[in-house]
């Protein structure tokens, strides 16, 4: 049985992608433009149709105002940033 864990990442990236972009009130289109993409393309991410490059990730992200890890890390992940070990 697979586990969230297993979730293949062009699905992470389309789920954190269309959850980020809702969030900030952006329709496919106008994150296309603000990402110098176009809107077909955006769609077809979200729809976990395309393969993406680093490239398209970063323009994405910054349009999102996230670091790009952001888009590809499930959101059940327990990563905490910036602490320091023992």
């Amino acid at each position: 049985m697979a586990s969230k864990a297993d979730k293949p990442l062009r699905k992470v990236l389309a789920e954190n992608l269309r959850r980020y972009r809702a969030n900030h009130g952006l329709s496919q289109e106008r994150l296309a433009d603000e990402a110098g993409l176009h809107r077909t393309f955006v769609g077809a991410v979200e729809r976990s149709e395309r393969n993406i490059s680093l490239d398209n990730i970063e323009k994405l992200a910054t349009a999102l105002k996230l670091a790009p890890y952001e888009l590809l890390r499930p959101q059940d992940d327990p990563l905490v940033v910036g602490q320091a070990s023992g």
